[in-house]
């Protein structure tokens, strides 16, 4: 299996090596000649996936390793029976130690002050 994904996600190789050859190219400048043997396609919202990446190419699955999907033309991929996922929640966490990195540099005593901070799945 040919997996194509953007050279930017860390660890892709240690993720998807065991399910076959993993080729890393800039997300940016990725083109349909660069994935048209490609099965399977892993992106970030750089990379914009419509017809114009995809036509004429293999794949039959495409991830995206962020929580958006604007960069899917997901009628695209549905009507061309090619799977794909995004990874909601997946920076759940860096969201909350950045909100709490935030209002400790604000250099207010919060010990005496309630809040909560929600993670709403989508």
């Amino acid at each position: 299996m040919k997996i194509v994904a953007d050279e930017n996600i860390p660890l892709v190789d240690e993720f998807f090596s065991h399910l076959g050859c993993v080729t890393r190219l800039p997300g940016r400048t990725m083109t349909a000649n660069d994935i048209q043997d490609a099965d399977v396609l892993i992106v970030r919202s750089v990379t914009k996936v419509n017809p114009a990446l995809l036509g004429g190419s293999k794949v039959k699955f495409v991830g995206t390793c962020t929580i958006g999907v604007d960069h899917l033309d997901q009628g695209y991929l549905d009507d061309h029976a090619i799977r794909w996922s995004s990874a909601p929640g997946c920076n759940a966490n860096s969201v909350v130690e950045y909100v709490y990195a935030a209002l400790c540099h604000l250099d207010i005593n919060w010990l005496p002050v309630k809040f909560g901070i929600s993670v709403v799945a989508m």
